[in-house]
């Protein structure tokens, strides 16, 4: 049972006031205003509720009611003027000369007294409760008697009752009386719906264009093996609807389905590989899948996901305290970025191992995993070139290439298809040199050092170059900015930061880069927090400041998400604690505010964007 009102409550009435606030000056304002020609004084709904109680409460004490409405032997007291007023049927029969004018009682045909009753009731009240399949008596009895309001009224809570047994009849009602907006909100049900609907044995009263529309729905958010065997049962259940099956299957995704389960659950289908057609779709797929390390190439409509979130996602990380220790934990948070919601992430996946002071870079929107260190050393002793990607279609992970170097505390980047390593630190020191990344040859090549050896330092990818700013060399913290760029393969010194600092963030927005957080070192050798913020145009090779961090973030995490900069995590300096607090950049208003706090205190966690398909976060 579902109570549903054709109208919504109002804004208050407006008041007037005046400066002195007398009533006796307000009457004469009120007064003269109102022999002002054309002024119009606005009413609140609150009247017109009043006066439909009032018109409802008449009917029900069948006082001044003229005329008799009889539905299948059911009589219903009520007002000529009422129905003439919201129903051109009505005015006609009763305004134009008719037999029917005259008559104390009229009887209906090709109306329910259930489809009058609830009519009546919505025209007397704005309101009525459906029960079952009400709604067809009432949008049949408003159609026929063509009272547009109460029209209106179904059409806005037509699909209340809709479930994936009984659609169809809403369709078959939706085509009958032309209710366009309708039928395209079942199609969305339809597509948000369809493995239920399957299961239901309803599938095969969808039409093929009804199928064909549901495969190119942006609501339909099943895994695509689902799809597939949904689309194929439809084509089963009617031997006719085989002409149909190359245009249906063009629309399945085959790249997104499993190797596994494109060999045992459609190349196994003797009439799916009998057609050359649906032969070649399948058989590109499974090549798709032989060269994995290809696959962020491939970025075209079939191999992207059909439904998608986009979320923040945390990788690994070393735990200082209570429980120190590695994690291989992947985490994905809630959309929106809050207190709580900071403290209610979900677990994806792990890594193969733990893992901290990586590099995460995004590409494609599949996540490279790059190096790090694999116990809780202070220099890098176990740094690794180990390099995973994770695919968020399958949720897995996949070992590309190793890097040539080993290399924790560096930075990595996407630039021109290729993923940059440049820097960092191992057992034997810090490094200069750099690498690159080739996903179409799963192979790294050298590129050219930097005029010294850094790590600590931070980096970002701007326009056509990479730029790397400060770190630990040569026994200090460094200002130092360089500029990389690939196409002379040369290294640029630019204009230093203000500010000399390590284990800091970088990142770009607007065209400009920021630089936040980190530490540096006073006269006796002991790290100093650096809250002073930075930001560097490329265009004209100058840093300025910005507002500083409000706490001490070294060894955090930056991500540009939803139009903020958010700071996670890392050391905090001045308590000599784990951190954390998160805390968020505002780039249009250049403010700084504390988000809230980490379920842990990690440093070397791995901070991204990605997007992940709705079913993931679903499960």
């Amino acid at each position: 049972m579902r109570a549903v009102s054709m109208f919504q409550e109002g804004s208050a009435t407006k008041r007037r006031r005046t400066d002195s606030g007398s009533e006796h000056e307000e009457m004469a304002e009120a007064a003269d205003e109102a022999a002002v020609p054309g002024l119009r004084v606005a009413e609140s709904p609150e009247h017109g509720m009043k006066v439909l109680r009032g018109l409802n409460h008449l009917k029900a004490e069948k006082v001044l009611c003229d005329v008799s409405l009889i539905a299948e032997g059911k009589k219903y007291e009520v007002h000529k003027v009422i129905l003439v007023s919201c129903s051109d049927y009505f005015r006609s029969m009763f305004t134009s000369g008719m037999k029917e004018s005259n008559q104390r009682e009229i009887e209906l045909k090709g109306v329910t007294s259930k489809g009058l009753e609830k009519v009546l009731e919505i025209i007397y009240t704005s309101t009525t409760t459906l029960d079952g399949d009400d709604i067809f008596d009432v949008i049949a009895a408003a159609t026929h008697l063509q009272v547009t309001p109460v029209i209106e009224f179904c059409e806005r809570n037509f699909l209340s009752g809709m479930t994936t047994s009984n659609f169809y009849d809403f369709i078959s009602t939706a085509k009958l009386y032309s209710m366009g907006n309708a039928l395209r909100q079942i199609d969305i049900f339809i597509a948000g719906n369809l493995l239920h609907i399957a299961r239901e044995s309803t599938l095969s009263l969808l039409t093929y264009d009804q199928m064909l529309a549901c495969l190119k729905s942006p609501h339909l958010r099943l895994r695509e093996i689902d799809i597939f065997q949904v689309a194929w049962e439809w084509l089963r259940a009617d031997p006719v609807a085989e002409r149909h099956a190359v245009p249906l299957m063009s629309n399945i995704r085959f790249p997104l389905i499993k190797p596994e389960d494109l060999v045992t659950r459609v190349q196994s289908i003797e009439a799916m590989m009998a057609r050359p057609e649906l032969q070649q779709m399948v058989l590109w797929a499974l090549n798709y899948h032989v060269v994995p390390h290809k696959q962020p190439l491939h970025n075209g409509i079939q191999t992207q996901m059909r439904t998608w979130v986009e979320r923040l996602v945390s990788v690994g990380g070393r735990q200082i305290h209570p429980h120190p220790g590695l994690h291989d934990d992947l985490f994905v948070f809630e959309q929106k970025v809050t207190a709580s919601s900071l403290q209610s992430h979900k677990e994806l996946t792990c890594l193969p191992n733990a893992l901290s002071h990586m590099q995460l870079v995004v590409y494609n929107n599949f996540l490279y995993v790059l190096g790090g260190c694999t116990s809780q050393c202070a220099h890098g002793e176990s740094a690794v070139n180990s390099v995973l990607r994770y695919d968020p279609r399958f949720n897995t992970w996949h070992q590309v290439a190793p890097m040539n170097n080993k290399r924790a505390y560096f930075f990595a980047g996407v630039l021109d298809n290729k993923i940059y390593a440049i820097g960092g630190k191992f057992k034997e020191g810090s490094l200069a040199t750099g690498e690159r990344y080739d996903p179409a040859t799963d192979k790294w090549e050298a590129i050219p050092s930097m005029p010294s050896a850094y790590h600590a330092h931070a980096g970002a990818v701007y326009g056509a170059h990479i730029y790397m700013s400060g770190g630990y060399s040569n026994n200090h913290f460094t200002p130092d900015l360089q500029r990389y760029e690939p196409s002379s393969h040369s290294w640029e010194d630019m204009t230093p930061m203000l500010s000399p600092r390590g284990w800091h963030v970088m990142c770009v927005v607007q065209d400009k880069l920021l630089a936040f957080g980190g530490c540096t070192l006073n006269a006796n050798q002991q790290a100093l927090p650096v809250l002073q913020s930075e930001c560097y145009d490329p265009a004209t090779d100058q840093w300025s400041i910005v507002a500083p961090l409000a706490i001490s973030h070294k060894e955090a995490s930056c991500v540009v998400y939803q139009d903020h900069v958010y700071v996670l995590g890392g050391y905090n300096v001045q308590t000599k604690t784990g951190q954390k607090m998160v805390s968020r950049y505002d780039p249009l208003t250049g403010t700084w505010e504390t988000v809230g706090a980490l379920p842990q205190s990690k440093t070397g966690v791995g901070y991204c964007v990605l997007r992940i398909p709705t079913y993931n976060i679903s499960d």
